[in-house]
Order: C-alpha cells, then structure tokens, then sequence
C-alpha cells in the first residue's frame, strides 16, 4: 500500500508542460542580468504572492493593500487579516533563509516551523504541533487520522531528502499535494503546503519563486484548485486509489504559464532601466537608481529591504532615497520608523511598460499566456 501520493503517469500532456517549462527557463536571462531584474521586481512580487496566497484562504486585501502592509503603511482592514498577510510574509522569508543554508536538510521540524509562523497568533496557533483530532476539509474529504500524521510526515521528510525525482515542477507538485493532502496541522495547512512548494523549487535551482506568482493564478480560481485537489484526494486518504498525474499537470501549467509571464516582465524591465539610465543622465545619480525607481513604482518600497538586496548599508541607501527624493522621482510616506517611498510625478509620467504588465501579474494571467 502506498501512503504517499506519489504515482503518477507521464502523459503526453504533462510531457509537453515539463517541456515547455524547460524551453522558458533556458529562455531567462543571464544570471548577473537577472538579479538586478529581481530586485526591481521583488517587493512587487512578494505583495502579490502573499496576496494571492492569502486571498486562497479567504483573506480580503488586495495585492496594493499587501503592499502597503509589508512596507509598514495602515490598511484599514481586520486585525486579523493583517495578521495573516504577515505570518504568510514571515514564513516565506524563513524559507528563503533555509534554502541558502549550506546545511540545509528537510525536517518535520522545518515544516512545523513554516505552520507555527504562518498561525503565529491566529485562531488554530498550535505552534506548529500536529492536530490531534479527526477533520474533515470542505465537508468533502477526511484526511488521515491524526494517529497516522506523523508516521506519513516522516515518509514525507524521507521522500523529500531523497532527491531521485527528475523534475523540479514533479518535485515541488508532489510536495505541495502530500503536505496539503496529509492535512497535519488544525490550520494553515494550504499555506503551508505552498510555501514548502515554493521552498523546493529553491532548493532545484529557482531563485525566487515570488517572480512565478502561481498563488495568484490559484486565487484567481480557486474553484479549480479544490476540484483538482479534490479529484486527486478523493474521498478519503487512499493514496494507492488516486494518481497524482491530474493534479500535476495542472500545477505544471500554472508554472510553465507564469514563467512566460516572468519572462515576459524582464525583458520590459530591460527596456524600462534603460528608459531610466537615459532620463537619469543629468542627474547626480549611482548606477542603483534605475533599480530603485523601478521598484517604488511597482510597490511601496523600505530603504532597510532595499539595503538589504542591494548589499548596501541603510545609511547609503537612506542618502539614495532622499536624493531621489529631493529631485521629484519618490515621495515619502509616513514616520520615520514606517517610512515608504511611491512614485513621484517625474517617474508616474514615464512611459514604463513594466507596471502594466504587473497589475497583470497581480491578478490573473497574461493575456495570451495559455
């Protein structure tokens, strides 16, 4: 009996996506390029897959209102709900810091920790600890009994410290299904279970998986998500009932979707920093300014976050920031402890292509995408 969901059948349709996705990563950038595309994009990118992920559960706010929450502005909006947007921004940023240690290995106690942060004062904080009770998810699929979570969620660390799967959308689909369809926590479960996904397609190579955004395709239709999942399921744990071949090609052009989209919004970058180093030329500007720009005009941005992915000290960046200021390209926005820089007039009158394609890439596909 297999007590993992871990069968599938290579179909030609789910060839064609692993294919496709292939063809789209070889498509990028190169790497020295890409980082600098990645700062650009990132706080943007960030806001909306917390959004979008969120927004899954139910949470209201919007991408902006994200935004805004994440660089220290008020949104007029539940306690709670913004309590969640910043547990599910915390978990994220854990992840991101576990898959760059040098002694990375997957543990239970790496998953617990991802749920204990995502429930981190919420209804359901368990602290990460297991359920201890029987559940039934949307009144239509009973998960495994609680005495069984974690004897499987040791086969799941087993699994996933293995490595023998060829495919980094195969992995991070398989680890995203098994933990959602273990259902080990009260709470939180399906956050987790993205968050874990995304934390694999880090550890097979993809450095930021904010820049894919598939939480907001899911958000956009959730309904599909849960038939899908609950196709996969069934109605009852049995994972030697059910392949995982429908729900991995499902994941599998959500991904390969959204790479286009990726790609699609760095080569308007390219054409946007360029746009900027030419409107910058008479200024007393430091080749980081272009980048900066980019990003405020996408999404409130920190000068701390901004030091941090440049590899600049706040003080330096702070200077950046006021002299950017002071020639009209931002403007700031509150206390000096929750200050955020928007757009200014002379950077909302450029004609950049890159936000546009953004409000896009907060919502559903591109256009064309499919």
């Amino acid at each position: 009996m297999r007590e993992l969901h871990l069968s599938y059948r290579h179909t030609t349709r789910l060839r064609q996506l692993l294919s496709l996705w292939d063809e789209r990563i070889a498509a990028q950038p190169p790497v020295a390029r890409h980082r600098w595309t990645n700062i650009a994009l990132w706080p943007a990118a960030r806001s909306a897959t917390v959004a979008g992920s969120t927004g899954i559960e139910g949470n209201p706010l919007t991408a902006a209102q994200v935004g805004e929450v994440l660089a220290g502005g008020p949104v007029s909006a539940r306690p709670a709900d913004i309590r969640e947007v910043l547990n599910y921004n915390s978990a994220l940023d854990l992840a991101n810091r576990a898959a760059l240690r040098p002694d990375f290995e997957w543990s239970q106690e790496l998953l617990r920790r991802l749920n204990a942060t995502i429930m981190r004062d919420l209804v359901d904080d368990e602290r990460g600890e297991y359920r201890q009770e029987a559940v039934t998810v949307g009144g239509v699929h009973a998960p495994p009994d609680h005495r069984q979570v974690p004897g499987l969620m040791a086969q799941l660390v087993e699994w996933l410290r293995n490595g023998e799967c060829p495919h980094p959308l195969i992995r991070a689909g398989l680890t995203h299904l098994n933990v959602v369809s273990i259902h080990p926590w009260l709470n939180g479960n399906g956050r987790t279970a993205r968050v874990a996904g995304s934390l694999m397609l880090m550890r097979c190579g993809i450095g930021a998986p904010e820049l894919l955004n598939v939480e907001s395709d899911i958000r956009a239709d959730p309904h599909r998500y849960a038939r899908v999942l609950q196709t996969t399921h069934g109605p009852t744990y049995q994972p030697e009932q059910h392949s995982a071949t429908e729900w991995l090609e499902y994941f599998a052009e959500i991904c390969a979707n959204r790479l286009e989209v990726q790609n699609r919004i760095s080569a308007a970058v390219q054409a946007d920093i360029g746009l900027l180093v030419m409107e910058l030329r008479d200024s007393p500007s430091s080749a980081e300014w272009p980048f900066i720009l980019l990003a405020a005009r996408l999404a409130p941005i920190r000068t701390a976050i901004m030091a941090g992915m440049l590899g600049r000290s706040p003080s330096r960046v702070r200077a950046m920031v006021a002299a950017m200021t002071a020639e009209g390209w931002l403007v700031a926005a509150g206390e000096r402890r929750g200050r955020r820089y928007g757009p200014g007039r002379r950077l909302l009158d450029l004609p950049l292509r890159t936000p546009e394609l953004m409000d896009r890439f907060r919502g559903t596909s591109v256009e064309g995408s499919h």
